[in-house]
């Protein structure tokens, strides 16, 4: 008689072939998907009895007793994985819990069998379940976890936030801010620092509480920094480019020179002078000094002017107007330890000394690394079609006003081998006065992407030339295209038609910018895509001799100042103001055009293309009558075209100017002077109340200061 499965139960319900352990087959797919509809009974195809597994030769294993086993008051389980197979199956017991989970084990090691038994629903796996307990993390752990290229993007995003021409902040609020972030955590401290000395500026005037304090007449800020850079050299070290105040009034010019002298000569690495633009007269200056003995400089502005009649006295031998070789050599001294030096721009101003014929192309045949070269106002005797095509390979060419170059000179230029890798050309005011030698810029500089020509006359095609193919002028890779033929003309130029022509006919397939002031037809107004508006909201509100400030050509928004120079203009003529007789050259000769006057024409022109429809609407009744009628889609240019019509000016140049930054914008104050505008005291983020505690008006207040703004030569 078989035993019972469990104590005390009757031997007589419990025959002996039932009297085994419970086996069920089991596939690893029901177990996998948890589905609840897996069989409950094995498979009798799938069942062999012990018998024949003792005759197979296999070993066997005590059968396993179906009793009921411990509860277990654990709350965690585990699920282990089950494998099966077809000659092999996988028993299974449970184990019962007070928790809702189910602990599963597999027996696999164990050959007995079971009978079938009943299975629950709670005898199902329910998913494991994990205690999450969050872990305190220390004072800046987790910026110490991010890389450095995140927190460099973070400051520089910061920085841009500060100083962008849309904001109402300015660089002493962003250097604040740079601070406060350096003081919170040692990772934030050594890239805010790089941040706030690598490029440091310092605008508008020094703070009267502050010059009190330290008990310093001028440049308060400036003698704080140096003792900075002088008792730290690592911090010294940091210092790539230097913004500093413009002058003050009360000290003289050359004490506050030699005070940024000594500033300049702290920072080894200097590479950068922004905000002073002194002027060279062939003297000895000590701030000239200084920044010839820092070899890591890359940008150099010269001014030239006329020595001053005590310099003139100890050279009574020189010709008046012209340097003496002396000079000459003293000024390419300077250059020798600029090995890195990338831009240059020379400027004369009026009855200027100016240089020999010859000393521009040596001064850049000692700068290895010259790739800008900026030529302002430079006579003759200094600057000539020779000195022109033996200038270096660079990039970046811009001459204005120079009387010596000629179209034969640029001519030959275009077709040097050394010229193939200028990306930039600016020709103001230059004799190019050949239609074929424009073409041959075009058509050799084939890197070329963007081009600015402004001049009173245009280019003209030899006697008996008749063009037959089109486009005369093409350029695979010009980008932006400056076009500025000043003159009074109401017709178009024939230049102006041979180089729309040219753009229609495919000529400049990568032009994407066009910015002709001077369009009297509206010919390249045509090849534009259309417009909705041309002007501005202050073009129509504005004296047509007064200057306004200036917008950004990427911007749409004409009531924002660019920190441009806004100098006053002559003022208006009225009946009592005498006037000289007017002659032809003086009404024809116009040194650009004005952009204001450009956008008003523009917007006449297209009002007056709206009123030519493209389109005629009738609209009829039931009966056919005429209900109504009018026209639509009336407009000027060309659906499709890539190219946009631009009559706003560059960052920081002027409308009277023609949209292009020259060496007067640079010199002047940029945005820094509050005399006609509201500049920035900290408060642009002050709390709406209007209560204000004391410390924090300290804290965040500052002396009002302009939002100076960085100029890039044209």
């Amino acid at each position: 008689m078989a035993m019972p499965s469990y104590r005390g139960a009757n031997s007589d319900c419990y025959p002996p072939e039932l009297n085994q352990p419970t086996m069920t087959y089991m596939p690893n797919h029901h177990w996998a998907g948890g589905n609840a509809s897996m069989p409950r009974a094995p498979r009798s195809d799938n069942i062999e009895t012990m018998s024949q597994r003792k005759l197979a030769g296999e070993p066997s294993y005590p059968a396993t007793l179906n009793r009921p086993r411990k509860l277990s008051m654990a709350t965690s389980s585990t699920a282990t994985p089950v494998s099966s197979t077809r000659d092999s199956f996988e028993i299974r017991s449970r184990s019962s819990s007070w928790s809702s989970q189910t602990s599963f084990q597999s027996n696999d090691s164990l050959g007995g069998y079971s009978a079938w038994r009943p299975e629950y629903a709670y005898s199902r796996p329910s998913p494991i379940r994990t205690n999450f307990t969050p872990i305190k993390r220390l004072s800046g752990e987790l910026f110490a976890a991010l890389p450095s290229e995140v927190l460099e993007l973070i400051l520089e995003k910061l920085q841009d936030q500060h100083m962008s021409w849309k904001s109402d902040s300015c660089t002493t609020c962003a250097m604040r801010d740079l601070c406060s972030i350096a003081s919170t955590c040692r990772r934030w401290h050594a890239y805010a620092t790089r941040a706030l000395y690598e490029n440091i500026r310092l605008n508008g005037a020094d703070s009267a509480a502050q010059k009190k304090r330290h008990k310093i007449t001028f440049g308060s800020r400036l003698v704080l920094l140096r003792r900075t850079l002088r008792a730290n050299t690592e911090l010294a070290a940091m210092v790539r480019t230097l913004k500093v105040p413009i002058p003050p009034e009360g000290p003289s010019l050359d004490d506050y020179h030699n005070l940024v002298a000594t500033l300049v000569m702290a920072c080894p690495n200097f590479e950068r002078l922004l905000g002073l633009n002194p002027r060279f007269d062939h003297g000895f200056s000590k701030l000239f000094h200084a920044l010839s003995t820092r070899q890591h400089l890359k940008q150099i502005d010269w001014i030239l002017e006329s020595p001053g009649q005590q310099q003139q006295q100890q050279r009574p031998s020189s010709r008046p107007g012209s340097s003496s070789g002396r000079d000459s050599t003293a000024f390419l001294d300077l250059h020798v330890n600029w090995t890195v030096l990338t831009t240059l721009s020379i400027h004369s101003l009026p009855r200027a000394t100016q240089f020999p014929n010859g000393l521009i192309t040596r001064t850049s045949r000692r700068l290895p690394a010259l790739q800008h070269l900026y030529l302002s106002r430079l006579s003759h005797a200094a600057f000539d079609d020779r000195s022109l095509c033996s200038l270096p390979p660079l990039q970046t060419l811009s001459l204005s006003h120079l009387p010596g170059v000629t179209s034969r000179g640029l001519s030959v230029l275009a077709t040097r081998p050394a010229s193939q890798a200028m990306t930039k050309l600016t020709l103001r005011h230059v004799k190019l006065d050949s239609l074929p030698a424009l073409a041959r810029i075009f058509s050799n500089l084939t890197r070329l992407h963007t081009f600015s020509l402004v001049q009173t006359s245009c280019p003209t095609l030899p006697e008996d030339t008749m063009i037959w193919l089109m486009p005369y002028l093409a350029s695979p890779s010009l980008k932006k295209l400056h076009w500025d033929i000043t003159t009074t003309s109401l017709v178009a130029d024939p230049a102006d038609q041979i180089l729309a022509r040219s753009v229609t006919t495919g000529g400049f397939p990568a032009l994407r910018t066009l910015r002709a002031p001077n369009d009297p037809e509206g010919v390249f107004q045509s090849l534009c895509r259309p417009m909705e508006r041309v002007e501005i909201v202050t073009d129509r509100f504005l004296h047509p001799g007064r200057n306004h400030f200036n917008v950004s050509s990427s911007g749409s928004d004409g009531n924002r100042g660019m920190g441009g120079m806004d100098r006053p203009q002559s003022p208006p003529r009225t009946p009592t103001t005498p006037t000289a007789p007017s002659t032809p050259t003086a009404a024809v000769f116009r040194d650009s055009s004005d952009l204001r006057e450009a956008r008003l024409a523009a917007q006449a022109r297209l009002e007056e293309a709206r009123q030519a429809h493209r389109f005629l609407v009738r609209v009829v009744n039931e009966d056919g009558v005429l209900v109504d009628e009018f026209g639509l889609a009336g407009f000027l240019g060309t659906l499709g075209s890539p190219i946009r019509y631009m009559l706003l000016p560059d960052a920081g140049a002027r409308d009277d100017k023609g949209g292009l930054v020259d060496m007067d914008d640079v010199m002047g104050h940029c945005g820094e002077d509050i005399s006609d505008r509201k500049g920035c005291c900290g408060r642009w983020n002050m709390t709406t109340s209007g209560y204000v505690d004391r410390i924090e008006k300290e804290k965040w207040w500052h002396t009002e200061r302009g939002r100076w703004m960085a100029l890039d030569l044209a």
